[in-house]
């Protein structure tokens, strides 16, 4: 799973919209198997996939948890 940096507000606001985040699941699962950040902000995304590696919390987890706007967390 991808999700382009320049489709997220908080980026496009810093002016800084190049990069990808991408999220290696386990065919046919969602468990997170690794993540990827590129960018701006890279560290400060990578405790959430961390997080839920670490509980084996899946990607459908994170994806519906509300995010605050416009946030660098919300390219989770």
């Amino acid at each position: 799973t991808s999700y382009g940096l320049d489709d997220l507000d908080r980026a496009i606001a810093d002016g800084a919209a190049e990069g990808v985040v991408r999220v290696l699941t386990a065919p046919g699962k969602d468990q997170i198997l690794g993540a990827t950040v590129i960018g701006s902000h890279a560290g400060e995304l990578l405790a959430e996939f961390t997080l839920a590696m670490r509980w084996k919390l899946g990607l459908n987890k994170i994806l519906g948890t509300i995010h605050p706007y416009p946030t660098w967390s919300e390219s989770a």
